[in-house]
């Protein structure tokens, strides 16, 4: 049964406790590639889709490409943006940019749009490779490019500016490719950053004994790892300078993996310094394909951690997960793929999800909009209707008390016991211990008895206990007040999950009935049934890997 799309212009509102609802961002965003934007009649074919699918719309990142063009292309591409954010507005959608290069994600990547611009030092790794394309973040005509290629940029006053995942510390190949990070191949070993780390530190080391002494002397290691941190920071400074000079309402943001959660503040704190304004988290990366829908959880656990290993400041108040599909090919990823992904990063505590799913390389705009676009406007209701009921909710389970992979702790939530990667309220917690199991070698009973386990180890205040054996996610969401506002169930196997009772506990007393959501169906009343100082609901069925929410 096909469900009536909502209406487009909907108020932000927020996930987590003590967020101003009016600041939020959009709830869905798209980001574009440059050749997106690559002249006139290409962006028509563009808008064209993105405003007959608003409701899987609200927001649009251009990008500034991935290579080093000189400036005059900046101007020229500033000027059609320019245009082109107008339009978008007409239509209701908020344009944004997404500063696509910085640093440069690898030479490889950097050379598909060319560096014609570059005339400085290249990002050098720690065995003495310079890249001929990625960029030493400390080449003072490198920053006064960057701080130019901003300016140009703000004439058109984006409402939000993503920085994005190349302005890292390791991960330029083939310099510092990333499977040297494990070894310390982190910072720019060039001539300029030895001689600034020297200067700072006032040493005199070459690289060949800078290299040898960091083998040896993990304070040394951990100084240059604050000094390559601290070389970031800098181009985000000069990019949120920018801007801010320009445009002083435009909000900076940063787009992250997780390698040191923790000093990646540095760079954060960069921008909310430039700008005095809140700023934005875009973690995540990987798990870009469909062929195993597991590992697209496990990121939404990853981005759930990160948040609570950046320490939630209340300075930080948009959360946007990525999540992509790369190449944006046929075969790469589906609606339903996007959409769970999504539900699951709002579920654990994102407010809000960005969305790279179109390519002009790989398929037609015509393409994009029937086969992705259009269902997650179809859908609109499920997540947006999620978001604004959980406003000033959290997750709440067992504290993840682990340290192992995140893949692991998924492995143990998939039992159906709630637990909270990130951001929450928790009772009891979950160890290392209780992972050494083989899910797919559990029986019925053994499911059933493990959550009972868990909920005792909580002392009895589990929010939910399923009481139907299921393998899913099980995510309650809890009000400051201790109500419990609504239950979400993933279902991350290849067959229909079959009625599932549901035991409760925080449930308003005055609820007679809840209001099941699932993706790709019609909402359905449950009954809630109190006895003997029990209430129950039991969900419907539920397709095969696919996501819904119990609204109470």
């Amino acid at each position: 049964m096909k469900r009536k799309t909502t209406g487009f212009v909907a108020a932000a509102v927020a996930l987590a406790a003590g967020i101003n609802a009016a600041e939020l961002p959009p709830l869905m965003m798209i980001r574009l590639r440059a050749p997106h934007t690559a002249d006139d009649a290409q962006w028509a074919k563009t808008r064209t889709v993105l405003v007959a699918n608003r409701g899987a719309c609200d927001e649009v990142w251009f990008s500034t490409g991935i290579g080093v063009p000189t400036l005059a292309w900046h101007a020229a591409h500033a000027e059609r943006l320019a245009r082109y954010a107008a339009e978008l507005r007409a239509a209701g959608i908020v344009p944004s940019l997404q500063v696509q290069a910085t640093l440069g994600h690898s030479d490889e990547l950097s050379a598909l749009e060319g560096t014609p611009a570059k005339t400085w030092g290249g990002f050098t790794g720690r065995g003495g490779t310079e890249c001929r394309h990625c960029n030493c973040p400390r080449q003072p005509d490198f920053l006064a490019y960057v701080r130019e290629m901003s300016r140009l940029y703000a004439s058109f006053k984006p409402r939000s500016v993503w920085i994005d995942d190349d302005l890292r510390v390791a991960g330029h190949a083939p310099g510092s490719p990333w499977g040297k990070v494990k070894d310390g191949w982190i910072g720019c070993w060039c001539p300029t950053c030895l001689a600034a780390f020297n200067a700072e530190m006032k040493t005199n080391w070459t690289r060949e004994t800078l290299d040898a002494a960091m083998a040896k002397d993990t304070k040394l290691f951990d100084r240059w790892e604050a000094f390559s941190f601290a070389g970031i920071a800098a181009v985000a400074r000069a990019i949120a300078e920018e801007f801010h000079k320009v445009s002083p309402t435009t909000r900076l943001a940063y787009q992250h993996g997780d390698y040191r959660n923790d000093s990646l503040l540095a760079v954060f704190r960069a921008l909310h310094e430039a700008t005095g304004l809140p700023v934005g988290s875009r973690p995540g990366g990987g798990a870009y394909y469909d062929q195993n829908p597991n590992l697209q959880m496990i990121k939404a656990f990853g981005a759930a951690y990160t948040r609570k290993q950046l320490g939630n400041p209340d300075w930080i108040d948009t959360w946007c997960p990525e999540v992509e599909t790369y190449p944006r090919a046929f075969a790469s990823r589906t609606a339903q793929g996007i959409m769970n992904e999504a539900f699951v990063n709002l579920a654990l505590g994102m407010n809000t999800v960005s969305l790279l799913i179109m390519d002009t390389r790989y398929e037609t705009d015509a393409w994009y909009g029937e086969c992705l676009l259009a269902p997650l406007a179809a859908e609109r209701s499920v997540l947006e209707g999620y978001r604004k009921h959980n406003e000033g909710s959290v997750p709440v389970g067992l504290k993840d008390a682990t340290t192992v992979s995140k893949g692991k702790l998924y492995e143990f939530a998939l039992v159906g016991v709630p637990v909270v990667p990130g951001v929450g309220k928790t009772f009891g917690e979950v160890t290392n211990a209780d992972l050494s199991f083989n899910l797919s070698a559990m029986s019925s009973r053994q499911i059933l008895d493990l959550r009972q386990r868990m909920d005792t180890r909580a002392g009895g205040k589990l929010p939910v206990i399923a009481e139907t054996p299921s393998v899913g996610l099980v995510i309650p969401r809890m009000a400051p007040d201790g109500v419990l506002r609504s239950v979400a169930f993933i279902n991350a196997r290849i067959d229909v999950q079959p009625p599932i009772t549901l035991r409760l506990r925080g449930v308003a007393p005055d609820k007679a009935s809840a209001t099941w959501h699932a993706l790709r169906a019609a909402p359905v009343t449950v009954p809630l049934v109190r006895a003997d100082g029990e209430t129950r609901a039991t969900l419907p069925p539920l397709a095969a890997w696919n996501c819904g929410w119990l609204e109470l």
